[in-house]
């Protein structure tokens, strides 16, 4: 529990003569990152330098995959009925789509939350199919729902699992129904319709953020060289960044002013694997379709951990531009906002908890200490039964049941301090999600999202805006690691 502490998040908003920023407007250092030695950032664009608000374009998605599947996969009508509930899915989560169930995970691949369709798995149900064993999400049948993107098929693959078991829907099994919902999510964002219904109303669907341009101008200004790597082509690239950047600054008019080097229609994570011929775009200087790495890198004139790339993608943005270009990675993590407001609003009943969970492990161990005593009581009492007097007798039996209602007394008030432990924890965790709980963890384990975040990124922050308080020449410095023995406090 106690990596819960809220207190190590609880700073006051920025004001006037302050020297701290509010928690949204960190960047959280993983590893050491010598923002002096980076030559190059890159950014990708959809949920990095686009934020797209939501529930708005996750509602926009469900629906055009549901017509999808109405139109040219026969399904019933009943599905364009359905209302999209935003609350449902959480990022990190996991597709089992040979059973129709979908997972949370904890940091060892282990299933500590489940639902069947929309609803909840109670933990005995859970135990039944998955047991504690770690589980393989890369074999046939899983799904990780590890991108902004992918929580609506969250939301749809439940829903098609619900109308299967009502009999509202005909399907061979649950995989069928989870082979479906891949292709409408996946056909929606590629035959264009979702795109021109985005461009056509951007001030709906695209946050603007107005510290996004101050960001990208101050990296200039202080030497770093920008480039655009994104998958989106360039009709749509252009439409959304014009929408944010065109205008924002005099000296920049054009929302390619910002940048050294524009890729589109790139094929990440292809691009950090192959070497395909980069083109260019005519009519438009510094600008590309596909290329790979090695041609980037000798445009730009930076290399390996030169090179600092930004993005929303685990797989795709940072796990394969650090394993294959050993680029320096900076997770946008969009969601981060609301869980640290959550953690600030929660903090009482964090540090309630913290506080509950001690009392309850010292109750315990104090519980332990007193019925080893007993033990050893009646160990004494058998073998020194003959030769103690009647007097000693008594008095090791009166001891002996001293200690067994002490003892028993104190395991009944650990029950009722882990009952209180539930209760408040189950309130707290709602809140983030009432059917997941907190992104980053369950109880007093990591979740598979936060691990791979630590394992895979350099540093993580909400939005890229947030870069504009980051001198380019300073060092953002991770926590040292420490042994549980080496903590203070």
């Amino acid at each position: 529990m106690t990596s819960w502490d809220p207190a190590l998040l609880a700073e006051p908003p920025l004001t006037e003569g302050a020297d701290r920023l509010p928690p949204a407007h960190k960047l959280y250092a993983l590893r050491t990152l010598p923002m002096g030695d980076i030559k190059a950032i890159g950014f990708d664009m959809d949920h990095t330098l686009a934020r797209y608000r939501s529930p708005e374009i996750d509602e926009l998605a469900f629906k055009k995959a549901a017509r999808l599947l109405v139109r040219e996969r026969g399904y019933s009508p009943w599905l364009l009925e359905v209302a999209y509930n935003p609350a449902f899915a959480v990022r990190g989560l996991v597709l089992d789509g040979i059973r129709g169930n979908l997972l949370k995970l904890n940091r060892e691949r282990q299933v500590v939350r489940a639902c069947h369709g929309s609803k909840a798995m109670p933990r005995p149900a859970l135990d039944l199919v998955y047991s504690r064993r770690r589980l393989a999400t890369s074999a046939k049948g899983f799904r990780c729902i590890d991108t902004l993107f992918e929580i609506p098929e969250s939301f749809l693959y439940a829903q098609l699992v619900e109308g299967l078991d009502q009999g509202i829907l005909k399907a061979e099994n649950y995989l069928q129904l989870f082979q479906d919902a891949r292709w409408a999510i996946d056909t929606a964002h590629r035959n264009g319709e979702m795109k021109a219904e985005i461009l056509a109303h951007r001030d709906f669907f695209i946050a603007q953020d107005p510290q996004l341009a101050l960001a990208l101008d101050r990296l200039k200004r202080e030497g770093k060289k920008l480039f655009l790597l994104t998958n989106s082509e360039w009709s749509f690239t252009h439409g959304v960044l014009s929408h944010l950047l065109d205008g924002q600054d005099e000296a920049r008019p054009h929302w390619v002013d910002y940048f050294d080097l524009v890729v589109v229609s790139s094929r990440k994570p292809t691009f950090f694997l192959e070497t395909s011929e980069a083109k260019p775009l005519e009519g438009h200087p510094r600008c590309f379709t596909g290329g790979h790495t090695a041609w980037l890198e000798a445009l730009l004139g930076a290399q390996g951990e030169q090179v600092l790339y930004v993005g929303d993608h685990i797989y795709g943005d940072v796990l394969r531009s650090k394993k294959n270009a050993s680029w320096r990675t900076l997770l946008l993590v969009p969601e981060l906002e609301r869980e640290l407001r959550l953690l600030e609003a929660k903090a009482d009943e964090l540090r309630a908890l913290l506080r509950l969970e001690t009392a309850r492990r010292r109750t315990l161990r104090r519980a332990s200490v007193l019925l080893d005593q007993w033990k050893r009581n009646r160990v004494r009492r058998h073998l020194l039964g003959p030769r103690l007097s009647p007097d000693a007798t008594v008095a090791l039996d009166h001891e002996a049941a001293h200690l067994a209602a002490s003892a028993e007394a104190l395991q009944r008030r650990a029950e009722l301090q882990n009952l209180e432990l539930d209760r408040l924890m189950a309130t707290v965790e709602a809140a983030f999600n009432p059917m997941w709980g907190p992104m980053f963890r369950d109880r007093d384990e990591q979740t598979r999202f936060a691990d791979q975040i630590q394992q895979f990124a350099c540093a993580y922050t909400g939005k890229v805006g947030n870069l504009y308080m980051v001198d380019s020449h300073s060092t953002l410095y991770a926590p040292v690691p420490a042994l549980p023995h080496e903590r203070l406090g």
